[in-house]
């Protein structure tokens, strides 16, 4: 079975439900329609204007049947829930008033609902930018606890019969913190890793710890905080040994198995890693971004990590099949 279609069928037996916040975009309507046609989940599409939402499914042959289409309501959350959202916000010198419209917001409602517990998770930024989605996901939802991070991660699906890459890969952090310090790369390394486990349970996690030289090829003080961040992620993840943890490596020494092997032959990591923490956002963000473009690999994300319930963030570049497929993949990131 190919990776999508096991991510798919591993979805549909979770039997969840997805809210799309962006209701009035066409690839939205797309995607909700395949989600339900393939019975990989419920779908619920909020909105202001329910007619448009039809006449624009109707010019553009989408089915709309057993989707959910509701209101956008306050009548449909949680009181509490609500509450607890607008005290908050007053504390931050927001009035009741203000902080009660923010809900009038399709991605602000969204959110809510799924705090509210009404689905299992929001997918949204076909739209929206990521500073909104983020702002409005850390208003409403919250983080984890023992979180101090907020990142993310895009899942890499490699071109059938690429030379080097054979099954999915993840890329993190490739979308929200430009420049994270030792810490905080140790803080996306633990995230990316449990997310992985989730979706690939069983399988041995290799995390290569990314920057421009290998094992001290090269020196300068740019390199201090992956050195730092390897040490600080390997003492974490010490003692299990389902997880192998390495770094500095060079990107062609992370996955290229004889180049790996070449330029760190101790390494259980390089040569074989299927998780990449980039050194900040600039090389994370242009990397995924060649792959895809040029690489021919479908990017499917960025999926946020360090909330308390499951949130993505969607490029604004993507296609109907992609939500279709982050969708599924927040259902198993829920597990």
């Amino acid at each position: 079975m190919d990776i999508k279609k096991q991510i798919l069928e591993t979805a549909k037996k979770i039997k969840g439900k997805i809210i799309l916040p962006e209701s009035f975009d066409i690839r939205i309507l797309k995607a909700a329609s395949m989600l339900v046609r393939d019975a990989i989940a419920s779908v619920v599409l909020p909105t202001n204007n329910l007619e448009e939402v039809k006449s624009m499914a109707q010019d553009a042959g989408i089915d709309l049947t057993g989707i959910e289409i509701i209101p956008i309501d306050r009548s449909l959350l949680d009181d509490t829930k609500v509450k607890f959202f607008v005290d908050a916000r007053m504390k931050k010198k927001v009035s009741e008033q203000d902080a009660l419209e923010l809900l009038k917001n399709p991605l602000y409602f969204s959110m809510m609902y799924l705090k509210s517990g009404n689905c299992d998770a929001c997918v949204g930024g076909a739209v929206y930018d990521t500073a909104d989605v983020l702002r409005a996901a850390i208003y409403v939802i919250g983080t984890q606890e023992g979180i101090k991070m907020i990142s993310s991660y895009f899942l890499m699906i490699p071109p059938e019969n690429h030379p080097i890459i054979k099954e999915p890969i993840m890329f993190a952090d490739c979308a929200v913190n430009p420049e994270p310090q030792a810490l905080g790369l140790q803080n996306i390394a633990i995230a990316a890793v449990a997310n992985y486990k989730k979706i690939f349970p069983g399988k041995t996690v290799n995390v290569a710890m990314l920057s421009f030289s290998t094992k001290g090829s090269a020196k300068n003080k740019m390199l201090s905080k992956v050195i730092e961040a390897t040490q600080l992620t390997k003492e974490y993840f010490q003692g299990d040994s389902s997880v192998n943890v390495d770094g500095e490596l060079q990107f062609d020494a992370s996955i290229v198995p004889h180049v790996g092997k070449r330029k760190a032959p101790n390494s259980p990591v390089a040569g074989n890693a299927n998780i990449l923490i980039f050194p900040d956002l600039n090389a994370g963000n242009i990397s995924y971004k060649v792959a895809e473009r040029v690489g021919g690999f479908q990017a499917l994300g960025p999926i946020l990590q360090g909330l308390s319930l499951p949130v993505s963030d969607l490029s604004r570049g993507s296609s109907a099949e992609d939500i279709y497929l982050i969708s599924a993949i927040m259902l198993l990131n829920k597990r």
